[in-house]
């Protein structure tokens, strides 16, 4: 498979170790941490390079999570990326390949998607939204729309231009969703607003 998988990160050197070591359990994929901490937390997330097999490219500001992958999209070669938020973790194998099997050449990505409106929130019926927090997506698909942007919804640009095309180019995977909503986990456990309650940030919503 040629997937890399892709984490921002920020300030949370526990939550990145707690999802690099379930993810490492399952798969020798490459991996690649845009890291915004500051000086002593990136002290502590420098050692996983060897220990986990990864590389860390590490900004010396915060980046933010939609600006963060976006650089990756741009650096990454690979024909696949999978996001990963750090507040993740790999419960047991078979979800890769999963959305890799199921994906299509011409798709943006595969994974949870929501309704929101042109400002990112949830609603019954709007614009369709790929959430980042676990979604497998095509590289090349992918640079052909705005990349992720500094906001609280960091997909809703390119989410609201392909939902102007009318392109059905988002495919919606149930387990992911159930893995986010459920007690029952299939594959992933995510705990929302991990990064956000630990360091009291929060991308708001673009003006």
């Amino acid at each position: 498979m040629k997937i890399t998988a892709l984490t921002v990160n920020y300030n949370t050197p526990d939550f990145l170790e707690r999802l690099l070591f379930s993810f490492r359990k399952f798969y020798d994929l490459p991996f690649i941490v845009v890291d915004g901490s500051d000086e002593f937390n990136y002290s502590l997330i420098s050692g996983f390079t060897n220990r986990f097999k990864v590389q860390i490219h590490h900004f010396p500001y915060n980046i933010h999570h939609g600006p963060g992958m976006a650089y990756a999209f741009k650096t990454i070669k690979s024909d696949q990326i999978l996001l990963l938020d750090s507040d993740l973790i790999v419960l047991k194998p078979g979800f890769v390949e999963d959305l890799h099997s199921k994906i299509k050449p011409e798709s943006y990505g595969i994974g949870d998607v929501q309704n929101v409106n042109e400002d990112g929130f949830n609603v019954s019926r709007g614009i369709k939204y790929l959430h980042p927090a676990c979604a497998l997506i095509n590289r090349e698909v992918a640079l052909k729309f705005p990349l992720p942007i500094l906001h609280g919804a960091p997909m809703i640009e390119t989410m609201i231009a392909i939902w102007r095309q009318k392109m059905n180019i988002l495919q919606h995977e149930p387990w992911v969703t159930n893995d986010f909503r459920n007690p029952d986990k299939i594959f992933i456990q995510h705990d929302w607003h991990g990064t956000v309650d630990r360091t009291g940030g929060y991308q708001v919503p673009k003006k």
